[in-house]
């Protein structure tokens, strides 16, 4: 059959996009935009390698909106997103920094996160809201950063006329409420046009006391797999310390590349030369996780997806932030920190296998069992408010509250309205800033910590010791979990400052 039949010229046409010129949706991709043109808010659960970020093109081409926002996880998602839509910068000024102004003489996009919203000032009313993996904004699924995605939410969708198109992947349900709410479409899809093969080889290697395989069977594997590799790991420790015992036990076997990489150079000028990833990276080893510099990141993930680096250990940070072009994955790990990987985890972690237009099949290569089938629901705090934070909570409209929330609710409305504009505006735990509100009371009434608290000049001689004791209390009541543990020393973060 060729393009002069009828049926494939019908077909070829239908499948046509309107306004980008040159590209063809798939059958699943024309149904959603179709849902999207005709004026529907649009919810959307497809695989990583579905193409949904086409559709975020097809929608910036048409024009029709004027002012859209699209809320990413990550800084490098966005900027991905920046260059494939900067050639729309004739209808659209594209916007990736609070400190810049919006447009009036045409329409605006704004890249941001979550967090960069709800600093924006002054924000022109939004048209179109955009939201990337949208399953953050559940409670269940302990992400410290779904408080401030609920509010940028809730602030955005305040104007009626707002529509959305909300894009994450291996969901079942959303809240039946609120698709009625929102008038919206649910569409769930396992449209691929990558497959993945899995490889299950928990029950042939050794492992450790304690769950961990040896070091023998993982190197092994490494060994013997064709293509760029992910390798997942729990945390950046066992990130680090697994890439670097790789590395030796390459160089031992009398392997050292050096594919020309100039992040080397960079580490060996300015950091130390005999720092282990400077080993790593000339053995084509890269190393990704949330405590690395952004710097040195942002350039792996250059490396690995222009074939310098093989390699990449990894934690969660890569598996929900950024688009590589792995071939394979080894699930090493079958925890998340101290959590254990749940089936929606492992599902994401797979879909990292093969990319379109890259690799047609993936393979993922499980040295641990993979977690049961099990459906993902997601909640919206913002709608179902079972559970709720009170930082969500107050930033609904009352007669949006649930009844059994409006005591919380009008305990808060009850405080002086300057004090409930800044415990607002920081969008973070409000316990927590009335106890440290009473804290710095205490402080600025006793003479010898007064000081501290109340100062202007910044050439204060004691400016140092002010930092350090501001910056512990903010620590103190804002810093959980496992990011205490990678943030940086007060210490060095006061002398920098300084």
């Amino acid at each position: 059959m060729t393009l002069e039949d009828l049926d494939a010229r019908i077909r070829f046409n239908y499948h046509k996009s309107p306004f980008i010129d040159g590209k063809l949706l798939h059958k699943e991709q024309k149904v959603l935009s179709d849902l999207l043109f005709a004026n529907r808010n649009v919810i959307v659960s497809a695989p990583t390698s579905f193409g949904k970020s086409l559709l975020i093109e097809e929608i910036v081409a048409s024009n029709i909106y004027n002012n859209i926002v699209i809320i990413q996880p990550t800084l490098a998602l966005l900027d991905e997103t920046r260059l494939k839509l900067k050639k729309y910068s004739d209808n659209y000024r594209i916007i990736v920094r609070t400190s810049q102004q919006s447009a009036e003489d045409k329409g605006n996009i704004f890249l941001l996160t979550a967090e960069r919203v709800l600093e924006y000032p002054n924000m022109p009313p939004v048209q179109l809201l955009i939201l990337d993996e949208f399953y953050k904004l559940s409670s269940s699924r302990q992400d410290n950063r779904a408080n401030i995605l609920n509010i940028a939410f809730i602030r955005i969708m305040r104007n009626s006329n707002c529509k959305f198109y909300l894009l994450g992947p291996n969901i079942d349900e959303i809240s039946k409420g609120f698709v009625q709410k929102y008038n919206a479409v649910f569409y769930k899809t396992e449209y691929s046009l990558v497959y993945t093969e899995e490889v299950n080889k928990y029950n042939d290697v050794k492992k450790k006391k304690g769950g961990k395989v040896v070091q023998d069977d993982i190197f092994n594997t490494l060994d013997e797999i064709d293509g760029q590799t992910l390798i997942f790991c729990s945390s950046p420790t066992t990130a680090r310390g697994l890439a670097f015992e790789y590395c030796t036990y390459l160089e031992k076997k009398g392997i050292y590349k050096n594919n020309n990489i100039p992040l080397i150079d960079w580490i060996t000028e300015n950091l130390n030369a005999d720092w282990s990833l400077v080993h790593c990276l000339a053995n084509e080893i890269g190393v990704h996780d949330g405590s690395m510099p952004k710097h040195i990141t942002t350039s792996t993930i250059k490396y690995f997806n222009e074939n310098k680096l093989k390699y990449l250990f990894c934690t969660n940070t890569i598996i929900e932030g950024v688009n590589t072009s792995a071939k394979n994955v080894i699930y090493y790990d079958d925890r998340i920190g101290t959590r254990k990987v749940d089936y929606f985890d492992y599902a994401n972690i797979r879909g990292r296998a093969g990319r379109l237009m890259e690799h047609c099949v993936g393979k993922i290569i499980n040295l641990k069992k993979p977690p049961e089938i099990q459906k993902t629901a997601v909640d919206i705090p913002a709608y179902d408010q079972d559970p709720i934070s009170d930082e969500v909570l107050v930033n609904i409209d009352r007669p949006d509250v649930k009844q059994k929330n409006l005591k919380r609710y009008d305990k808060f409305e009850s405080l002086p309205d300057e004090l409930k504009t800044i415990l607002k505006r920081n969008a973070v735990s409000i316990q927590d800033q009335l106890k440290l509100l009473e804290e710095i009371k205490a402080k600025m009434l006793n003479p010898f910590e007064r000081g501290d608290i109340i100062w202007k000049d910044l050439h204060d001689k004691n400016l140092y010791n002010h930092l350090v004791v501001i910056f512990n209390l903010v620590k103190d009541k804002f810093i959980e979990g496992n990011d205490k543990n990678v943030l940086i020393s007060v210490n060095w973060m006061a002398k920098q400052t300084n």
